[in-house]
């Protein structure tokens, strides 16, 4: 059975017919129960695969097509539950207190699990402990762009503009704690400039007001922008990069002039902490099989995303060191 034939309802009936093997209650003692036949199965039903930002966008996307191929590899669906809100950590916060057997699982993002928690969900849980990476999806980079009809046309332009005008640029993202806001900010505090941050519900309706030249530009990725930059909408001033994109050689990275700076959107798959390790095994032998197909790479560049394979314990590490990475800009930036 594909996952085209399963709804969300099928699959909350699949589940609340088939009772779980009690892990939960005894993760909460502080011990690891014994695996039985069983649970050694897994997946023996559905699994949710959670995302925490609406369908047709770029996270929705690679969950779909990372959750078809899971499905072909662990032989059950992997039904999509998109779960936005709150820049992804309304997701984030159901994952965390789901039960770690395996059966709810998180398309990860850089923003639900790595930026967001520190500012729109403290104490809600902890991004670091409550999680069990699995694996690392993609990587996408992020761009500098403008309205085509912008006075901005360059990047030295732009940042000498915003030094003789402060606080008049203005840049917009998907919400408060999205990666493209964080990248902004970190270009404001390298650059030395003051800009306006303009959050959105989304980045639909962001990029409608770029398109619409109500704001100024947007640090957002490749996926989200260059359909507008092909028809001409929008214009690329510079990337987001430690170098030049092979796919742009002309334009300049930011790190050229502001050395350091970089910005990207990751994506990836995790589970609640407490996940059993041979779930874990399974998904992760299931996730390098698949992060290693031509087609499937073919799929994540046509959505200007770079594939990276990771184990689950290099992933725990990036994991970390992104967590930690993003609460010390926000501390920079005195945002949190």
């Amino acid at each position: 059975m594909t996952s085209k034939t399963w709804t969300r309802r099928h699959f909350l009936g699949a589940i609340s017919s088939a009772p779980f093997a009690g892990t939960a209650g005894a993760s909460f003692l502080g011990f690891s129960p014994s695996v039985n036949a069983a649970d050694a199965a897994w997946p023996t039903k559905p699994v949710r695969l959670m995302v925490g930002f609406p369908p047709g966008g770029g996270a929705d996307a690679i969950a779909r097509l990372v959750g078809r191929k899971l499905e072909v590899e662990l032989g059950q669906p992997f039904v999509i539950d998109n779960k936005n809100g709150a820049t992804g950590t309304i997701c984030s916060a159901e994952v965390a207190r789901s039960a770690p057997d395996g059966y709810t699982l998180q398309a990860a993002h850089v923003s639900s699990n790595a930026i967001a928690p520190m500012l729109l969900a403290k104490g809600r849980f902890d991004p670091i402990k409550d999680f069990t990476p699995i694996g690392l999806i993609g990587i996408t980079p992020h761009v500098l762009a403008v309205n085509s009809k912008s006075h901005l046309q360059s990047l030295d332009q732009l940042i000498k503009y915003a030094k003789a005008n402060p606080g008049k640029l203005t840049f917009m993202s998907a919400g408060v704690g999205s990666s493209p806001q964080l990248a902004g900010e970190e270009f404001k505090r390298k650059a030395g400039i003051d800009m306006l941050h303009v959050p959105f519900k989304g980045t639909g309706e962001a990029l409608n007001a770029l398109l619409a030249n109500e704001v100024d530009m947007t640090f957002s990725s490749t996926g989200s922008v260059m359909q507008h930059v092909k028809t001409g909408r929008l214009k690329v001033l510079a990337v987001c990069s430690p170098k030049r994109l092979a796919s742009m050689p002309n334009l300049p990275a930011i790190a050229e002039v502001l050395p350091g700076y970089e910005a990207y959107t990751w994506y990836g798959l995790a589970g609640p902490a407490g996940l059993p390790t041979h779930v874990v095994a399974k998904l992760e032998k299931a996730m390098q099989k698949i992060v290693q197909q031509p087609d499937f790479v073919k799929r994540m560049a046509d959505l200007d995303a770079e594939v990276k394979p990771m184990t689950a314990a290099q992933f725990n590490d990036f994991w970390r060191t992104e967590v930690t990475k993003y609460q010390a800009l926000i501390k920079l930036a005195k945002l949190g």
